[in-house]
């Protein structure tokens, strides 16, 4: 039965985050390190983005660069999300995990993925520009989209609605969640720039860590974002939701 608050319980979604990224290591942080985290430090390394110097350290924004090197690495972070969705759906549904099933089913997605990502820059960007709130409400109303589409084989439009039609009623408690998960990058953002003003080598071993971890979390942060909403508005079971990759 569905919870009668409706609403996403915050540390259930953390546990399950987390629970399958140890569950699955290699998956989730190996094809983070392969798919964002070496593109990303190798196309930072090629700008010279790892600097320092008498100004101090200077560091770069990821997928701060322009042209090819920022669409490859757009491309590649979607494709990464898409996959670890999937994962994470089978993983909390009890199923076992295939790695080229995954990928296969994410690769399958990928040209509608990028149109759903191009509107909801372009929507959450505009809603930025008109005081910023907007923007947010945006996000948080479409937040869940990408699992809606890989899961209930949805189109671009249907996805957004279908992930405003989960989100109501929760987007304060997901606001929360992202202000965890925030605080965590935060932290982990100020032991990077600590080891950065040591030495520039270590700088791009933690930020490369840093960027892997990043990618691990925002794929099984959606994707339990997206279960718990399901079992707290309709009562979905996990095992159920795991069944449409059968």
């Amino acid at each position: 039965m569905a919870e009668l608050a409706g609403k996403i319980n915050i540390s259930r979604v953390l546990n399950n985050s987390f629970g399958v990224i140890t569950r699955h290591p290699v998956i989730y942080l190996g094809l983070s390190f392969l798919i964002i985290g070496i593109p990303n430090a190798l196309l930072q390394t090629a700008q010279g983005n790892f600097t320092t110097g008498a100004d101090g350290l200077n560091v770069s924004a990821s997928y701060s660069s322009q042209g090819f090197g920022f669409i490859a690495l757009m491309l590649l972070s979607i494709l990464l999300q898409a996959t670890l969705i999937v994962a994470t759906l089978n993983d909390l549904g009890g199923k076992p995990l295939s790695l080229a099933e995954c990928f296969t089913r994410a690769l399958k997605k990928l040209l509608p993925l990028i149109g759903l990502g191009i509107i909801m820059a372009l929507g959450i960007g505009f809603g930025m520009m008109l005081l910023i709130v907007p923007g947010i409400i945006l996000y948080l109303m479409w937040v869940v989209a990408t699992p809606v589409m890989m899961a209930e084989n949805r189109g671009i439009i249907d996805s957004l609605k279908r992930s405003a039609e989960l989100t109501s009623g929760s987007k304060r408690m997901i606001f929360v969640l992202l202000l965890v998960f925030f605080a965590l990058a935060f932290v982990f953002g100020l032991f990077v720039a600590f080891v950065g003003s040591i030495s520039t080598i270590f700088l791009a071993i933690v930020t490369l860590v840093s960027n892997t971890i990043t990618g691990a979390l925002q794929g099984a942060g959606v994707a339990s974002i997206y279960v718990d909403l399901r079992t707290v508005k309709e009562g979905a079971d996990t095992s159920a939701l795991a069944d449409i990759f059968a």
